[in-house]
């Protein structure tokens, strides 16, 4: 409680002010009394000393020097007992008074100073007990809140023991809940927030106040395993200076504000694993299509929709801290997309963090982004690189993808931070053909003898063996004569001349496909 809390108790109708009543607001949790000069090593912070005058009588410098001392200690103010030894202040008491912002009040003549250090010790000792009761009850109907309400319950539960509306902040300044009083200001809140207070919300770690509306709010953040995930609670705010016990209020709220938080972090981890597990098995080819294809339409993904595959992983040797680092690289990646709002999917995979970036988004101009924003964290003290894919694909061919941009990875250097997938062989730039297009041109030049293992297994190895028909023969243990009727009958099937180049060609194509 406060000093103008004291004396508004009707025990203390007659203890008038003499001089610092803006200092009224001046917590206070005991009371002592003094009537030695000795009196600095002695006071303590929220203490209100009585006195009976009888040390200042013929000393005023005392006096001011106890007021002074009364300020640095962040004492509750002084008592003086109206009596013959001090029945006025002089004038430069009383503005040193009011300057310190030190409040003295004027005891009765008749009353026993004994009589009033009980008289304020009840009173204290009572509210105390009061509080104490209210915390026990406030805490108690947070707890219960937690059970199968929403969000909206417990901000409205939250302002009314604040006795001030608040919004929940996500850790991208984004009002998403408020108590009723500021729901329809929630979106234009976010907008000041996000675009106009200049506040770095991502390494914001201390309270912070704001004017909006021409009403101050303070936020403050509510801590979650890794500050990347934190909240924010906006409490709109006077310029009074609060009393602990409404600071415990407070703290009481942002507790089950964090509470509560916490429990949809570990929603939205579990989701992020339940993810990267799903995406393992697609690697792993360890799923039907119809599996992938219902999961992804459950999670309201596109199974049709291309992506290119990026991997970002550390340049250094595995070392125990690093899975720390790793989480934290995991982190600020998560938070940097959802800040924007990027197309772009994440899982884990053998401590490498895998993207699945939307094909209608410039990977590489995304990626450097990226790049530049995770180096200017100085929490990521390894350095690390990405490699990406050439091509995009839907998520079924997640497994190519993952291993052209793991590819990629290997070319990267300090130097050369960001690569993409660069092919090494015919064969592998056929690979980057979309699966679609490669089906349709191995129909079209092999269709007819696809379903035919015999003929196919006799036209692969002719154009192995260079077109040498003895050389066929003896290796597939046939005789020539069999060799020349299937290759006039594999003729006859295509509609094609086996001795023409550019047929061959088509052919040698079909098959590096085929493969």
């Amino acid at each position: 409680m406060n000093v103008k809390e004291l004396l508004a108790n009707p025990v203390l109708a007659e203890y008038p002010i003499l001089a610092g009543a803006e200092g009224l607001n001046r917590e206070i949790n005991q009371v002592g009394m003094i009537d030695a000069p000795d009196f600095d090593e002695y006071i303590a912070p929220g203490q209100l000393l009585l006195t009976t005058g009888f040390l200042f009588k013929e000393d005023w410098t005392l006096l001011r020097d106890l007021i002074i001392a009364l300020d640095h200690h962040n004492a509750a103010g002084l008592g003086i007992k109206t009596n013959r030894h001090l029945s006025q202040l002089p004038r430069d008491i009383i503005i040193l008074a009011n300057k310190r912002r030190v409040p003295i009040l004027m005891t009765p003549t008749d009353e026993l100073m004994p009589q009033t250090i009980q008289n304020i010790t009840d009173i204290i000792l009572n509210t105390h007990t009061g509080e104490l009761h209210q915390i026990v009850n406030i805490n108690h109907q947070l707890s219960t809140m937690q059970t199968n309400n929403t969000y909206q319950h417990l901000l409205n539960l939250s302002a009314e023991i604040l006795e001030a509306p608040l919004t929940l902040l996500d850790s991208h300044f984004r009002a998403l809940y408020a108590s009723t009083d500021l729901l329809p200001q929630r979106d234009f809140f976010t907008k000041f927030l996000r675009e106009e207070s200049g506040i770095d919300y991502l390494n914001l770690t201390q309270k912070v106040h704001v004017t909006f509306n021409n009403t101050i709010f303070e936020i403050s953040p509510i801590f979650s395993a890794l500050n990347e995930n934190k909240a924010f609670a906006a409490i709109m705010s006077s310029n009074k200076t609060l009393s602990d016990f409404e600071l415990l209020k407070r703290e009481q709220v942002i507790t089950a504000l964090g509470f509560s938080n916490s429990r949809t972090d570990l929603l939205n981890e579990t989701e992020f694993r339940n993810r990267s597990g799903f995406f393992l098995n697609i690697m792993q080819h360890g799923l039907s299509d119809d599996a992938i294809d219902n999961y992804l339409k459950n999670a309201n993904i596109d199974s049709k929709n291309p992506y290119r595959v990026a991997v970002i992983d550390f340049t250094a040797k595995k070392t125990v801290i690093e899975t720390h680092q790793f989480e934290i690289l995991q982190a600020l990646t998560r938070w940097f997309v959802n800040e924007s709002n990027w197309s772009v999917l994440l899982f884990s995979y053998k401590q490498q963090l895998i993207l699945l970036v939307d094909n209608k988004i410039d990977t590489r101009a995304f990626l450097k982004e990226l790049y530049d924003f995770l180096t200017s964290q100085s929490k990521l003290e390894y350095n690390f690189t990405i490699g990406f894919s050439r091509v995009a694909e839907p998520i079924r061919a997640l497994a190519d993808l993952y291993e052209q941009a793991n590819h990629a990875l290997q070319l990267t250097s300090v130097a050369h931070p960001i690569m993409r997938f660069r092919p090494k062989s015919a064969q592998e730039m056929l690979n980057l053909l979309p699966k679609q297009e490669s089906d349709a041109f191995v129909e079209r030049i092999l269709g007819p003898i696809l379903d035919n293992p015999s003929l196919l297994k006799t036209l692969e190895t002719y154009m192995f063996l260079h077109q040498n028909v003895t050389a066929v023969a003896s290796d597939m243990f046939v005789h020539r004569n069999t060799i020349n009727y299937r290759l006039k009958k594999i003729s006859e099937l295509l509609d094609v001349n086996l001795d023409m180049p550019d047929v061959l060609v088509d052919i040698q194509l079909a098959f590096l496909l085929l493969d």
